[in-house]
């Protein structure tokens, strides 16, 4: 991935001959497979099928130029949602993904929550069928959800209208400071060997050594923002302290024992 705000981009299969799920599932792991979604989710059924890892670039999205919008953002999560305008299910005729019963969307939704993928369209919510384009620097420096239609560089006019309270259960936005793990790992490993009082994440590392000094592992005059060897001894300190041992505590933060401190210490931890 090359790296920017998180973002989620959300297609529908629009496929006239069959709307199944099990049809959509073997084309994009048989045929399909050069064009293939992260997540492949039907609104009527609930069922997702995962086919390639967060952290990967999905094959959904055509370039714009030299831009390889597949791999834009920290995570750009592609979603095909098994759904083509006017189909029929139960002799009932459904226009729009806002019209069906959208089943496991909310699972979705949490998902890229985790993810840290902002509640939201950035560019406005998908009005229907037709090109809603936004320049490439908007799609560069702006997280949260698109439709397929936004993506610079694509001529797709999917997925039409989503539904208006899909993000209606969104948390309260935290008003704690925030400590990226991957920041705080890349620290641990980098700090330590450069030369003394380098710092990597000065802020992030400083929220750290307070919570370890409070839990009387770091002395105070060591809580300088930089993770070096004695932050990485304290840290391992921690871990053991909640049971870990062995390469487990090592002093190299892992998510559940980072959460654990910033619970007690007052910040929120994102991946």
């Amino acid at each position: 991935m090359d790296g920017g705000p998180a973002r989620a981009v959300w297609h529908i299969t629009s496929n006239d001959s069959d709307h199944t799920f099990a049809n959509e599932f073997g084309w994009f792991t048989g045929g399909g497979a050069d064009v293939a979604p992260h997540l492949l989710w039907d609104p009527f059924t609930g069922q997702i099928a995962q086919m390639f890892p967060a952290d990967s670039r999905s094959l959904s999205l055509q370039n714009d130029g030299t831009v390889r919008t597949n791999r834009t953002g920290k995570y750009c999560i592609q979603i095909e949602t098994v759904f083509t305008q006017g189909e029929i299910v139960n002799g009932k005729t459904y226009n729009t993904v806002a019209d069906t019963p959208c089943k496991g969307l909310d699972a979705i939704v949490t998902w890229l929550r985790s993810l840290g993928i902002a509640d939201g369209w950035p560019a406005g919510a998908p009005t229907g069928f037709h090109r809603q384009d936004v320049t490439l620097d908007f799609w560069l420096n702006h997280g949260g959800h698109y439709g397929h239609n936004m993506v610079p560089g694509n001529s797709h006019v999917d997925p039409g209208p989503m539904p208006a309270g899909m993000f209606g259960s969104s948390p309260k936005p935290s008003t704690k400071p925030q400590v990226s793990l991957e920041h705080i790992v890349y620290a641990a490993q980098h700090d330590p060997p450069a030369a003394q009082g380098h710092t990597s994440y000065k802020t992030e590392v400083l929220l750290v050594e307070k919570a370890l000094q409070a839990e009387k592992l770091l002395a105070a005059q060591y809580v300088d923002g930089s993770y070096g060897s004695l932050t990485v001894n304290a840290y391992a300190r921690w871990q053991k302290s909640l049971g870990y041992s062995g390469s487990a505590a090592d002093g190299i933060p892992g998510m559940t024992s980072l959460k654990k401190l910033g619970a007690k210490h007052g910040f929120d931890v994102v991946a």
